[in-house]
């Protein structure tokens, strides 16, 4: 269970703010973040919070060299206690060539007020790739893997592949396509697809997404339309 693309994504470390040094010359370490708010909560698909809003929030600390570590949080319904959800990230990310970028991190998500005797939180490897066609146009993929599952459910892996278009400086248009393999879990016997289609507009700092998500789970049919409004500094 968690996020999906346009649920306030952790700022690119190498794409952030260079903090000053002392001695006025620029320090390799940069700091970025997100604020913003999203009609629902999807994970893969998945309601995280029962169709309703979230409030979400990350801030990445990052190094010239490509490390970074990051800290999002956002509310949930699991329809017990549990109410918010905070992920721990440890990366590594940089440039292969001119037109092609990878990521590589492993993300802790933890549940600070799980019921007394759940075992909701779980660690991710993942591993990305992103590449850019020109003329705006890029494309890319992702791994993760973990080895229990939220719940302790069992190992689980999700490969996907996304791709965008730059129509224009304030506009983009996306697409992404995954696949959620599951040992042992409530929405599926083995795995289910995910997928999404959507726009986003950008002012400033301030980034609009609206999006159509769907699943081909029989459980769970979450297919709905989807609204974000996120600021990045």
């Amino acid at each position: 269970m968690k996020k999906i693309l346009l649920s306030a994504a952790c700022a690119a470390a190498f794409g952030a703010a260079p903090a000053l040094a002392q001695d006025g010359g620029e320090s390799p370490w940069g700091i970025s973040g997100t604020f913003g708010v999203v009609s629902d909560y999807l994970f893969r698909g998945i309601s995280q919070t029962q169709g309703d809003a979230a409030i979400q929030a990350s801030f990445t600390v990052s190094h010239d060299s490509g490390f970074y570590g990051t800290v999002w949080g956002s509310n949930v319904d699991f329809g017990d206690e549990t109410d918010f959800e905070l992920d721990f990230t440890l990366g590594y990310g940089g440039a292969i060539n001119d037109s092609t970028t990878f990521d590589v991190n492993v993300t802790y998500y933890a549940y600070p007020n799980e019921p007394n005797g759940a075992d909701y939180g779980y660690f991710e490897l993942i591993g990305g790739i992103t590449h850019d066609l020109g003329n705006g146009l890029s494309l890319g993929a992702k791994i993760a893997y973990t080895p229990e599952n939220f719940g302790d459910t069992g190992t689980a892996y999700a490969v996907s592949g996304n791709a965008t278009y730059a129509v224009a400086e304030w506009l983009s248009v996306s697409a992404n396509l995954g696949y959620q393999a599951l040992d042992d879990n409530f929405y599926a016997e083995s795995g289910y697809i995910y997928y999404d289609v959507g726009a986003t507009v950008y002012y400033g700092i301030l980034g609009l997404d609206i999006r159509y998500v769907a699943t081909d789970s029989d459980v769970v049919n979450d297919d709905k339309i989807v609204g974000s409004a996120i600021f990045t500094f």
